[in-house]
């Protein structure tokens, strides 16, 4: 099957946006194409969308380009759970010392404030296994109320 996608690029240097089309392959193994109007094309292929994703943007990077997408936000990564059930293609938004909760689709747009390099979104994922995580009251409480709604319901 394959999938295409209008992907904004954003180069560094310039501040300046370009279009670009995304073309994704998804058997048998996940594959990315990557053009840029001027005939430029990148590819990359994996089992994990998220890696092939990030195939792709170390090949960018070194052009100062940057996608604005979520796959390419600082903040997002895949839970190994979530790599497993979609291949990679949803990602969790990370918020330091809190338990992930929001899940994006990787290829959505993210704003240009957000993205970074790879090296920028591992170090961020590094810090934030490192960081203690709390739980927000609230969901503590809709956890605890999900529970005794479900033990009532299945008794």
């Amino acid at each position: 099957m394959t999938t295409d996608f209008q992907i904004d690029a954003l180069n560094i240097h310039t501040a300046q946006r370009e279009e670009w089309h995304l073309q994704l392959t998804e058997e048998p193994t996940f594959g990315i194409k990557l053009a840029r109007p001027n005939g430029a094309i990148w590819t990359a292929a994996g089992d994990d969308l998220f890696e092939v994703l990030k195939s792709v943007r170390l090949q960018i990077e070194p052009l100062s380009y940057l996608l604005l997408c979520n796959g390419a936000r600082v903040d997002a990564h895949p839970s190994g759970m979530l790599r497993d059930m979609t291949g990679g293609s949803t990602l969790y938004i990370l918020k330091m010392k809190r338990v992930p909760r929001e899940r994006v689709f990787i290829f959505d747009r993210a704003e240009a404030d957000t993205v970074g390099t790879v090296a920028d979104q591992r170090d961020f994922y590094q810090a934030w296994l490192g960081a203690p995580k709390r739980w927000r009251l609230t969901d503590r409480a809709r956890d605890a109320a999900s529970e005794v709604w479900t033990r009532w319901r299945d008794r």
